[in-house]
């Protein structure tokens, strides 16, 4: 009937409004002709995952018709799409993997800079790459990895990758596949059958991190990359032919697997090897000598469990310049130093090698100390590690005549005392009047700008970047006088003392750069320099 009743009003709309108005009068031709402006339309509407609709049929107004005017003669287009292409790489590389796909599709120039090779030359592989959503009866809706797609990608942009970095993910199984999938199209280079080849070819640099607190949030247990999951990952670096930059962390074997786990590249990239990073391979002390037999490593990041005085010996024969021991939140508490002896014959077989302590936990932890050692310098990344007395006069007994840099990064998260006697500003002129050699001092902790002037003007000699909290420092004059200065040298820092923008102007003259101090926001992205 419905049907009829349109039909009929579309053949006959003249006739047919006219005899409503002759049948119930003007108003009810005024009612038809206000529902006219709306009409019945059928819509598709999704739900959040875009797998099931369903149908409605909603009346929807119906909306004059618009003439679509001429642009205008002064209108100007974009040149967004007429960006050099260096400056599009840089730009795409930034994006993750989602974005770069949706910022092809704007337009022609976008969708060929998203096939370029350096857009691809840093690959991140997470819980969500490369996959698709299936339920599981047991687990329900997972990510698990599509090998279609997976297959599609690294055919297309395998041959263009540089740096692999494998986040921290819980789904081994998506990890497991997609790296025999790499190992596998690798393998088969010198297959005649092979139409595409070069993939995982460049590849320089491999970062692979385990989540070993995976199982607990109080991080009371940990677990370690193992099986059929760590036998993927030996298969891989040994088909990595141009490797020359590989970063383990967290793995957390077993005695005898940690052993075992460098045995492969060993033999194919002892003389390409510039940079290893190995921290906490092993649950205990497990001195690792493979660290050694790389003769051309430039820099060894490694945990101090597997060191060991016949580990130094051999690194004290290559051509190692730096090397970085790191602590962090999974070191083993129960780690014994390097032995003196074996400090001081390193020294003499490699003068130019430098140690750089660090400590990168969120947790109070003590530092582990290397005597003898050639120590450069030595940063807390941690929020809950102060600055303490016995800490500074260990530094000072141990490394007062090599220590370049000094400091603590991250924001504080313990209370700052505002007593002159309870803060650390007598401990930081101490550590700067013994260590002639210090260039770069990071202070996050509560001090007065009188502590900031006597250190630049009276201790610090080498002194080129000096980093300071604005949000710690107090305008105020507390140091008393000192029988080695003059009245004139002591009223110069009560004055100046009294403001921020008077002790930054001084600090500027004296550093040769406009210095300031930095915002919160400043102080957690300061990155320092190591190796200069």
């Amino acid at each position: 009937m419905d049907r009829i009743s349109s039909k009929f009003k579309n053949s006959y709309k003249d006739e047919y409004d006219a005899l409503l108005e002759a049948l119930f009068g003007e108003a009810a031709s005024q009612m038809v002709q206000e529902n006219s402006r709306f009409a019945p339309r059928r819509e598709i509407l999704y739900d959040d995952d875009g797998k099931s609709f369903f149908d409605v049929q909603r009346d929807v107004e119906l909306q004059p018709e618009v003439s679509v005017s001429e642009p205008e003669e002064d209108f100007e287009e974009s040149g967004w799409s007429e960006l050099p292409d260096l400056l599009l790489e840089n730009i795409f590389s930034q994006l993750t993997m989602q974005d770069r796909y949706y910022a092809s599709l704007v337009c022609k120039s976008w969708h060929r800079v998203f096939h370029l090779p350096n857009v691809w030359r840093i690959f991140e592989f997470d819980d969500k790459t490369l996959t698709r959503r299936l339920f599981n009866y047991y687990s329900g809706w997972q990510y698990m990895l599509d090998h279609l797609k997976t297959q599609q990608c690294l055919t297309t942009i395998g041959r263009h990758l540089k740096t692999l970095i494998f986040k921290p993910i819980n789904n081994f199984y998506n990890l497991y596949e997609f790296m025999n999938m790499i190992s596998f199209y690798s393998e088969q280079k010198n297959n005649p059958n092979c139409t595409v080849k070069g993939i995982a070819s460049q590849i320089t640099c491999l970062q692979y991190t385990f989540p070993c607190n995976m199982a607990t949030r109080n991080e009371t247990k940990l677990y370690g990359t193992g099986g059929k999951l760590l036998d993927a990952l030996k298969k891989l670096m040994n088909n990595l032919p141009a490797l020359r930059d590989l970063q383990l962390t967290d793995l957390m074997l077993d005695s005898h697997e940690a052993l075992q786990l460098l045995d492969q590249i060993c033999f194919s990239l002892s003389l390409t090897m510039n940079k290893l990073v190995l921290i906490n391979i092993s649950k205990t002390q497990c001195p690792l000598l493979h660290a050694g037999v790389f003769l051309n490593l430039h820099e060894l990041v490694i945990s101090p469990q597997s060191l060991g005085d016949d580990v130094l010996c051999l690194l004290a024969e290559t051509k190692l310049r730096h090397l970085h021991i790191v602590q962090n939140s999974y070191t083993p508490t129960d780690v014994k130093p390097i032995s003196a002896k074996a400090w001081k014959l390193c020294r003499k077989q490699s003068p130019n090698l430098r140690v750089h302590l660090r400590v990168e936990s969120n947790k109070d932890r003590s530092i582990l100390w290397q005597e003898c050692a050639p120590v450069y310098t030595i940063t807390y990344t941690s929020p809950k590690i102060q600055v303490q007395a016995d800490v500074i006069a260990q530094i000072v007994d141990y490394y007062a005549d090599t220590l370049r840099v000094f400091g603590h990064k991250l924001l504080p998260r313990f209370h700052q005392p505002k007593s002159f006697n309870e803060r650390i500003d007598a401990h930081l002129i101490f550590l700067s009047k013994s260590c002639p050699n210090l260039h770069t001092l990071v202070v996050r902790e509560r001090i007065s700008t009188a502590t900031i002037l006597i250190l630049i003007t009276r201790h610090v000699r080498c002194l080129k970047y000096f980093y300071v909290r604005r949000n710690a420092v107090i305008i105020r004059n507390d140091w008393p006088k000192n029988p080695a200065w003059s009245e004139k040298d002591y009223q110069w820092i009560k004055s100046t003392s009294q403001s921020y923008e008077k002790t930054e102007e001084e600090v500027s003259k004296i550093l040769g750069y406009k210095w300031k101090m930095l915002t919160d926001k400043e102080f957690k992205s300061i990155n320092v320099e190591l190796h200069n």
